[in-house]
């Protein structure tokens, strides 16, 4: 027999409170920020997107979802998921219109971020398609528009300058001013596809964005209502408008363009992006169109019959609206000129 002396106090402990785990509360998630936008057609998609989409949200939760249904709004399916927030803000001053096609070395955008941080980029990067951000008129209307120098003034404020104006052909919604408050994109790779195609033109989407771990339903959810345009599957338009008189009247000629961050780049006619070449040039009196001219080659004769017929003698200049057309949407971004042959 074997025995072990144990002395009791060891068994002696004073009871203890029971420990109740502090509650763990969920994160208080709003609803995110988002900012839809119709662009031009940017470097790289294929199929052409007709829309974007930006979400922001601070604190981020993590996962974003996309949820979107077709036509009905009855039923929605989780479309895309969004790992990021993109940098989203909005101007400060009145940013003037601007030079297209060159660097514009006058005007100056401060910008007011509300989230993200921007950054400086060399002459040569920004040519190559970096620092590009797109801003909205009050009319809707988007620039695209890249910057070479974000100098940091306040917190999340940033003074943009060196800047190329209207890029990928948004030189028609350059803003004259672009007024204070515009809405800032930088078009970064967080910028999420929402629609495609040429059958998503026109047609009705109804969108719910909301943290990825609820449901569509959450009363957090964003819904947005849209039903895309044909902005991005548009035809440039043309530059290099010119007139020439001759023999048998007026020759206009023009050159085309293809889509290329940053400025203005000339294609060669297998670059179009068409099945097939083919134009049409107005003949303007005022805002009246008397004649409207087609073509297959970017030139076309305006017969000296013709003008006397519409003016009653030759004219010692012309104003014009010129459209490259697409088979898909007809018309594209009409290029306007007035003309002296």
């Amino acid at each position: 027999m074997r025995a072990r002396a144990i002395d009791v106090d060891v068994f002696a402990l004073a009871a203890q409170t029971p420990r109740r785990p502090a509650p763990v509360l969920p994160p208080p998630l709003g609803p995110v920020h988002t900012v839809l936008l119709e662009l031009p057609a940017l470097p790289g998609d294929d199929p052409p997107v007709l829309a974007h989409l930006a979400v922001y949200a601070n604190p981020w939760p993590g996962q974003v979802a996309i949820w979107r249904s077709l036509d009905d709004g009855a039923s929605y399916q989780q479309f895309a998921v969004v790992t990021a927030p993109s940098i989203v803000g909005e101007t400060l001053d009145d940013l003037p219109s601007g030079p297209t096609s060159r660097w514009d070395k006058v005007a100056h955008a401060p910008v007011k971020l509300y989230g993200g941080a921007l950054a400086s980029a060399s002459d040569l990067r920004v040519l190559s398609g970096a620092n590009a951000a797109a801003v909205q008129r009050p009319d809707g209307a988007w620039e695209i528009l890249q910057f070479a120098n974000a100098v940091l003034t306040d917190e999340r404020t940033y003074e943009l300058s060196r800047l190329l104006r209207g890029e990928l052909g948004s030189e028609g919604a350059i803003g004259d001013p672009l007024p204070a408050g515009a809405p800032f994109v930088v078009l970064d790779p967080h910028v999420t596809p929402i629609a495609r195609g040429v059958e998503t033109i026109g047609r009705r989407m109804r969108l719910r964005v909301v943290a990825a771990n609820r449901d569509h339903g959450d009363p957090s959810a964003v819904e947005i209502d849209l039903r895309p345009g044909a902005l991005s599957l548009q035809p440039l338009a043309p530059v290099h408008l010119r007139a020439q008189r001759e023999s048998g009247g007026v020759r206009f000629t023009w050159r085309t363009r293809r889509r290329a961050l940053a400025g203005v780049t000339f294609a060669a006619r297998a670059d179009l992006n068409e099945a097939s070449e083919a134009y049409e040039l107005e003949i303007l009196s005022g805002a009246l169109v008397v004649r409207t001219l087609s073509a297959t080659t970017p030139s076309v004769l305006y017969a000296a019959g013709d003008e006397t017929l519409d003016f009653g003698s030759a004219q010692s200049s012309f104003e014009v609206r010129l459209y490259q057309m697409s088979a898909a949407v007809g018309r594209g971004l009409p290029a306007t000129a007035t003309l002296t042959p």
